[in-house]
């Protein structure tokens, strides 16, 4: 019961992880927003009510759109171990990047944007770190041990 128990707690921990990763790539790209469009004037105003509203709604797209692709980068560093904040970030990227891919596959493809392109993985960097400050940093310990992934990571592997 108490491996089921720690298996169920992962899983907990991961959830929160992609919720803290989904969110921060939303502020992140709420902030970049904020900048190019010039409201250097009326950040404070965003920055005390609509923020909080456009970051959830954005958050929950994006989560909506990421979650596949994240879901397979999460179960590759769980299963291969790996913690180190660089593969999370990175893993971020890649499922932002495919989450955009298959989001405009389905809208027909109508949208599809260089530059907007660039800003989403770059809020997709943003929320796999912020991944891994609540989860990545224990990815594979409950397959391996905490012993061997250590091992595997002083070792370079």
């Amino acid at each position: 019961m108490s491996r089921f128990l720690g298996y169920l707690w992962r899983f907990a921990v991961i959830l929160v992880g992609f919720i803290v990763g989904v969110s921060a790539a939303s502020l992140f790209f709420n902030l970049l927003a904020m900048g190019a469009a010039g409201w250097a004037e009326t950040a404070p105003f965003m920055a005390s009510g609509p923020i909080y509203f456009t970051v959830f709604l954005l958050a929950t797209y994006f989560g909506y759109h990421a979650f596949t692709p994240a879901l397979f980068v999460i179960l590759a560093t769980e299963f291969l171990g790996r913690r180190d904040w660089l593969t999370q970030a990175l893993g971020g990227a890649v499922a932002a990047g495919l989450g955009t891919v298959l989001a405009w596959r389905q809208d027909g493809g109508e949208r599809a944007d260089a530059g907007l392109l660039a800003v989403l993985v770059a809020a997709g960097i943003v929320g796999g770190f912020a991944y891994w400050l609540v989860a990545g940093r224990q990815a594979g310990v409950w397959l391996h041990g905490p012993d061997e992934a250590n091992a595997r990571e002083r070792s370079g592997s």
